[in-house]
């Protein structure tokens, strides 16, 4: 009882540093082409070299818990089977993991997508989220900031997600076995690093080494223009 009463006050006193929220398709796996409602939290822990969001840092907008909820509710009330993706900077920043989770719970009939670099312990399971967690290769430059224990967490509905670049390929192939040896059903994707891998080395890669392993595309990058914001 009073965990609850506790729980509920955090609620209250909980703001929420938001980048950007707009209304988009999922660009990459596991819902590529998704309708989606993007929530953009502000802050990342990384400085990925890769990273299409230098923006990530920007506050332009606080909201309370109960502001975030009413504007979710908003979104899919209307809109049948529109999914909310969190996002960022990496929203499991912050303190605000339990203000997630909290919002998460609200709305059990609505797929929620968590996209996390993985260095924060995932702590929370529900049917209706959905992880997908970017290991970070050597070439971004923030390689072994995995948390390994958060393989063991990730269920079938999950995914891993490698952003590759030619050379990162042996460095993942060995990647993908420590994964397996530990967790024979999260789902695992490839996403290419723009300009420094091919779309067919890729593939050859997944199909040489017999890799239970799928191809993800960023499609937003091709259907708006790769440093479009909002989309």
């Amino acid at each position: 009882y009073f965990q609850n009463i506790i729980l509920r006050n955090r609620r209250f006193l909980m703001n929420f540093e938001i980048c950007e929220r707009f209304m988009s398709v999922s660009g990459e796996a596991p819902f590529a082409g998704d309708p989606v409602y993007i929530i953009r939290f502000s802050g990342c822990n990384l400085d990925c070299s890769y990273c299409d969001t230098p923006y990530r840092e920007e506050i332009n907008e606080i909201l309370t818990f109960d502001e975030l909820s009413s504007i979710i509710f908003s979104q899919i009330k209307d809109y049948p089977n529109l999914k909310i993706l969190f996002t960022g900077g990496e929203p499991l920043l912050k303190k605000r993991a339990s203000g997630i989770y909290e919002l998460i719970k609200l709305y059990p009939d609505v797929v929620f997508i968590i996209e996390t670099n993985g260095s924060q312990k995932i702590e929370f399971s529900a049917d209706n989220a959905v992880f997908v967690c970017d290991i970070k290769t050597p070439s971004s430059l923030a390689g072994e900031s995995f948390d390994e224990n958060n393989i063991n967490l990730l269920q079938r509905k999950d995914c891993i997600k490698f952003v590759a670049a030619g050379e990162d390929l042996p460095w993942i192939l060995e990647k993908i076995k420590n994964i397996r040896n530990k967790n024979k059903n999260v789902r695992i994707y490839f996403s290419p690093q723009w300009g420094k891998i091919n779309l067919q080395e890729i593939v050859d890669f997944i199909l040489s080494n017999r890799l239970d392993a799928s191809i993800s595309i960023q499609i937003h990058k091709i259907i708006w223009q790769a440093d479009k914001r909002g989309v």
